[in-house]
């Protein structure tokens, strides 16, 4: 047990009191030197053993990006994240947490396509070179993409964000912290596909079954896993995983994945019951396979969220149900949500969503305390050791 100052004072003082009375009864050759000598050291503490973490690499989809798209906004203070702009998502609170910061790997220009007229351009793609490869609409493995606003040919998966990594890198550093999410997009892909018939699996227009979407889901956890493995192979000390989010009751799930719209605006119906067995899916096979790795940390984003969503007041949230932007240009993406375009003016901090989709940054920062509590039993932060 680690003493604490008030006891090592009052242990002294005990030796004193005892010093004294033997003096005063004539007992007992020591003086009061020698008797200090002999009483027990103070107990040392224990070392901290914890990896000191001095770099942070990350990988991922919308959840985890810190501006690539950023260009696409026109605004230098609004870094085109996924969030209310220009508010910290949860990556950037694990940086910080460790002294350190993220910056883009990549800048992303709007596509035509995938920004649903925004714009006549077709997207494109340079390098910046920072720690952050996450790339809003990046599924696991597969293209196409899914995001909403580059070029869903472009827009990097999360296989190919760990490619670039190891383009430059010939293995992760001994003392780095490598934080990876996905699996969102995923099951999103196969909503699509399902619903609506589009060709995210490169099969044709209308030819997925839900069959072949589970199938999907499946590849897609095992390729995560997969991923990951190959991060601890080339060294990684630490690696933080965070499973697949389930969106069915975001607000985009709400409208999309209700019995009046799956009635008339669906193919083939997908419903919000679907939707959670593909992300149960999905992370349970994540979870089997990074158990038996070394320096994996499995965070579940569904435990880490499921006491806000049913007790917001104690999160001082007021609405977990409609977005708190209501930017509609040049779309309705967070990457264009300001503090200029709240539905409230302490909305980033009172709601959970920014958008249909991703989190304000009040819910970005609770799900960041959830993953820097995981890490704080193998991490600290602090200088090189």
């Amino acid at each position: 047990m680690k003493l604490t100052r008030t006891t090592r004072t009052g242990a002294a003082l005990l030796a004193a009191i005892t010093l004294a009375s033997l003096a005063a009864c004539g007992g007992g050759n020591d003086t009061p030197a020698a008797a200090q000598a002999q009483a027990p050291a103070a107990p040392s503490a224990p070392a901290d053993t914890r990896l000191k973490v001095d770099a942070i690499t990350v990988f991922g989809d919308s959840l985890s990006d810190v501006g690539t798209y950023a260009v696409t906004t026109g605004d230098p203070a609004n870094h085109g994240k996924f969030t209310v702009n220009p508010g910290a998502i949860w990556v950037e609170n694990i940086a910080a947490y460790y002294g350190l910061a993220l910056t883009p790997n990549r800048s992303l220009t709007m596509d035509k396509d995938a920004s649903y007229g925004a714009t006549t351009a077709v997207g494109t793609a340079s390098v910046l070179g920072g720690n952050g490869y996450a790339e809003g609409g990046a599924r696991v493995a597969a293209l196409p993409s899914e995001s909403g606003v580059g070029n869903n040919q472009l827009v990097a998966p999360v296989a190919t964000q760990i490619d670039h990594y190891f383009a430059t890198h010939d293995k992760v550093g001994a003392k780095e912290l490598v934080v990876i999410d996905g699996g969102g997009n995923d099951t999103y892909a196969q909503f699509s596909a399902v619903c609506w018939g589009t060709d995210d699996n490169q099969l044709g227009s209308g030819k997925t079954t839900i069959a072949i979407a589970t199938a999907q889901i499946e590849s897609a956890a095992r390729a995560q896993v997969a991923n990951i493995a190959r991060l601890v192979g080339h060294g990684a000390p630490l690696v933080l995983v965070a499973s697949a989010s389930d969106w069915s009751g975001n607000p985009f799930g709400q409208y999309y994945l209700s019995a009046a719209y799956q009635a008339t605006g669906c193919y083939t119906p997908v419903t919000a019951t679907q939707i959670g067995e593909w992300t149960a899916r999905f992370n349970q096979i994540l979870h089997d396979g990074v158990a038996g790795l070394a320096g994996v940390v499995y965070l579940d984003t569904g435990n880490a969220f499921a006491d806000v969503l049913a007790n917001p007041q104690k999160y001082g949230l007021v609405n977990t149900q409609a977005p708190a932007c209501n930017n509609t240009t040049p779309t309705s993406s967070a990457s264009y949500c300001t503090a200029s375009t709240l539905v409230a003016p302490d909305a980033a901090q009172t709601y959970f969503w920014s958008d249909a989709f991703h989190p304000t940054p009040r819910g970005h920062k609770i799900l960041s305390d959830a993953a820097i509590s995981l890490l704080d039993q193998t991490a600290r932060p602090g200088a090189p050791n």
